[in-house]
């Protein structure tokens, strides 16, 4: 396997690890305030990071014990990217696995990116980044997500 795997152990339940990946309160609190998420199996989610976005086909949808998504469209706006859509068509998988204590085992998986993408190493980084704010947000209640940068006019 060599697509993008991370496990974490999580000191929260799944209960409370599932909304945080399955809702678009939880998603808006840690990874990126700017999205639309739907609630069915079929639906869509969009993710928007600045002038990058991300939308998800909703898969799987097992409260406590996953969630899946499936990428159906994608822009990485990254100059030196010849390709600014890789994303298209990997799954980003959620397993929850209950664990003593309350605890939540978290198995993540982006499959499909891959080493060989351009975008993998910010990619990587990022997701390393995020999951790390999931972690803060479900285990201390704040997590640290793309916030959009809020531009105004002044007469």
């Amino acid at each position: 396997m060599n697509h993008y795997h991370r496990q974490l152990l999580l000191a929260a339940s799944p209960a409370a690890v599932y909304q945080a990946v399955a809702t678009q309160h939880g998603l808006r609190s840690w990874w990126t305030q700017s999205c639309d998420v739907a609630t069915t199996v079929g639906g869509k989610a969009t993710f928007r990071f600045g002038e990058h976005h991300k939308v998800m086909q909703i898969n799987s949808l097992e409260p406590g014990r996953e969630v899946r998504w499936h990428c159906v469209e994608a822009l990485i706006n990254v100059d030196a990217f010849k390709r600014k859509d890789e994303w298209v068509g990997t799954d980003i998988v959620f397993r929850l696995t209950p664990q003593p204590g309350g605890k939540t085992l978290l198995d993540f998986e982006h499959i499909g990116l891959t080493p060989d993408f351009e975008c993998f190493a910010v990619c990587e980084r990022g997701w390393n980044q995020y999951l790390g704010s999931l972690q803060s947000l479900v285990e201390n209640g704040q997590g640290a997500p793309f916030v959009p940068e809020v531009t105004s006019c002044s007469a």
